[in-house]
């Protein structure tokens, strides 16, 4: 029998504890990526930046969402690429922003990466299907 595995890209475009779109994306990644296909990387745009935000602490019994997206990156290697207009317009910034624009403290660490549209639409090329949350 013959399986077609695919090749995702994730869009995140929702916050991370306005709904549970967040919650939803980790299990879809985890799932695909168990049943043998590939998910190429997760570009968070829009209000969707949000989940790079370190600075993020939500209550015990909530999910901490950036610890969230680290987790899956160091389990299974996906590129976490953060949209860099879209993340600066809402605050959240990594150091060499932090320091260009005199921000004191950058909100976004590693394994998180600034990324604009076009690399964005670049690495379409490279998937399948795109999903959005």
């Amino acid at each position: 029998m013959f399986l077609f595995m695919s090749n995702f890209s994730v869009l995140i475009t929702t916050p991370p504890y306005d709904s549970s779109a967040g919650a939803s994306a980790l299990t879809f990644i985890e799932q695909a990526i168990a049943q043998g296909n590939v998910v190429n990387h997760v570009f968070f745009y829009q209000q969707g930046v949000y989940h790079a935000n370190s600075f993020i602490r939500p209550p015990g019994d909530e999910i901490a969402m950036p610890d969230a997206w680290r987790s899956l990156h160091e389990s299974f290697g996906v590129r976490l690429l953060v949209c860099i207009t879209a993340a600066l317009k809402r605050g959240v910034c990594d150091v060499h922003n932090a320091q260009e624009h005199e921000i004191n403290a950058a909100n976004m660490t590693a394994p998180f990466e600034q990324a604009g549209l076009g690399e964005f639409f670049t690495a379409l090329h490279e998937c399948d299907q795109l999903v959005q949350f």
